[in-house]
């Protein structure tokens, strides 16, 4: 480990603890726990009223942190190498989780589904890949849940989570939210030196900056430890298999990888490309039985045997959300399809995203055939295409899963890039909770408002990036460059990530 400036650790640890203060001050403040739960179904738009302030407040405190984000980024270039910087990134990232432990989910209400399909599993014994909360309308923790109607559509690892963290919860509401919530703060406390020992496979030199861009990230803190979502779960075995993946240990990383599936079924879109290097080599060098006996099989045992006990469930529950229509291209092509009257149009659009989708993954196969970088950006690349274009309905908690990549590959362009597809994200709950009521905006305008608010920021941010790079490679530019001296200037590591 490398010495470094103690004024530089200093902001750093200021920014830290700037952060948590926010996230006190502004969320868990205004939007406890207990008065949340005072009545179902409360969310931002209901607990602020639409006040023009309250609103002003959230979307001034978003933007506040992820002002102190970026200039922590800035910071941690400097103080790379150094074990003091490594510990003040763990500890400002505790502190904000644990400044939002008592912060009610203003955002979403999914732990309440959570919670809810919980109860048809460990209370009423059924299988909740089959039986939704609905059936048990009864239960006091019902009125809390929006998806009622819906069986458990996460993989068969969950529900054993999610009775082990109930049963803390002693059949109470508040005791079994903040359960959740304690869940979602363990694991993404976990993630931080999975992130840091991931990213030291890479680039041993850059773990302070990839803690950084993934522990500080205010959608990371506000969604796992804010929102309790199970994504924060599903992510620590994904991180492993990313860092063995890297250091070239196929056979684990396809553990690692089918553990998060079996989580939620959201590392699907890791596996092509986590899997195509170590089989391209085996591949090539004719040993593809024993790599599929390695990899393939446990693998497929561990899946066949953590559905064994849901198996009636497996096939509606994973593909029933593909019927939902929300911020997404395909919530605008449904009214125009007419899905409503007839879903075959819609169901053919969708493949076709999927196949076009297939198409670009293919176009990556020579990327993808070696661990390291260039694979990491292709990964982050295709995610955050899926999700833009492909996904039936768009979440800003989605935006969670190239986050992790992004600071993985510590790069100054694709850090960029994440960080506007996060404040994207949260524009949406803006259209949501504020702007569609208070315009009384019908589906199809809230939607196309929405898609617009997540992707606007990061096409605006290639369209400068693409501008300033012709701009850059000008001869009259780079004739005024050199007269400036720019050529010869030495590199400030504080003005970048990583050079790329």
């Amino acid at each position: 480990m490398i010495a470094s400036s103690p004024l530089r650790l200093a902001m750093l640890a200021g920014c830290g603890l700037a952060s948590s203060i926010v996230y006190l001050y502004f969320f868990t403040r205004p939007y406890p726990v207990w008065t949340g739960i005072e009545k179902p179904l409360q969310h931002f738009g209901t607990l602020s009223g639409g006040s023009p302030a309250a609103v002003a407040q959230v979307a001034a405190a978003i933007g506040l942190l992820f002002a102190i984000y970026l200039l922590a980024i800035r910071l941690s270039g400097s103080v790379e190498g150094s074990r003091a910087g490594l510990l003040i990134l763990f500890a400002g990232g505790a502190l904000s989780a644990l400044s939002l432990l008592f912060m009610y989910p203003i955002f979403s209400l999914d732990v309440f589904y959570y919670m809810d399909a919980d109860r048809i599993w460990s209370v009423y014994r059924e299988n909740p890949f089959i039986v939704p909360p609905l059936q048990a309308a009864h239960d006091p923790f019902f009125p809390y849940t929006r998806w009622g109607h819906y069986p458990l559509p996460y993989g068969p690892l969950w529900p054993w989570i999610s009775a082990a963290t109930s049963s803390f919860g002693v059949g109470e509401i508040q005791p079994t939210l903040l359960a959740f919530k304690g869940l979602g703060i363990l694991c993404y406390l976990t993630c931080l030196p999975l992130v840091a020992w991931a990213s030291a496979g890479l680039q041993p030199r850059r773990s302070v900056t990839s803690l950084c861009v993934f522990a500080w990230n205010p959608l990371v803190l506000l969604e796992l430890a804010g929102g309790a979502h199970n994504d924060a779960v599903a992510l620590v075995p994904l991180i492993a298999a990313v860092g063995l993946w890297l250091r070239g240990a196929g056979a684990g990383a396809t553990l690692g990888l089918m553990l998060s599936i079996l989580v939620k079924a959201t590392a699907v879109l890791a596996a092509p490309g986590l899997l195509w290097a170590s089989a391209h080599r085996a591949i090539q060098g004719g040993r593809f039985p024993a790599w599929a006996a390695t990899h393939l099989v446990p693998a497929l045992v561990l899946l066949i045997a953590a559905w064994l006990p849901f198996w009636p469930g497996f096939w509606r529950s994973q593909t029933q959300e593909a019927g939902q229509y929300y911020q997404s291209i395909s919530s605008l092509a449904a009214p125009l399809l007419g899905a409503t009257t007839n879903p075959l149009p819609m169901r053919v659009f969708q493949v076709a995203l999927l196949l076009l989708f297939g198409f670009l993954y293919f176009t990556h196969r020579n990327t993808l055939s070696e661990e390291g970088r260039p694979a990491l950006n292709a990964l982050w690349t295709l995610t955050s295409t899926y999700f833009l274009v492909v996904t039936p309905f768009f979440s800003a908690w989605y935006m969670l899963w190239p986050t992790l990549y992004a600071a993985i590959l510590a790069e100054r362009r694709t850090t960029v890039l994440t960080t506007l597809l996060c404040l994207g994200a949260f524009s949406t709950y803006f259209v949501q909770f504020v702007i569609r009521p208070a315009f009384t905006l019908d589906a199809s305008a809230a939607n196309a408002l929405g898609l617009l608010a997540v992707a606007g920021p990061v096409l605006l941010g290639l369209l400068v990036m693409q501008l300033a790079s012709h701009s850059a490679w000008h001869p009259s530019t780079q004739a005024l460059n050199g007269r400036r001296g720019y050529r010869n200037r030495p590199p400030d590591p504080a003005m970048a990530v990583t050079p790329e």
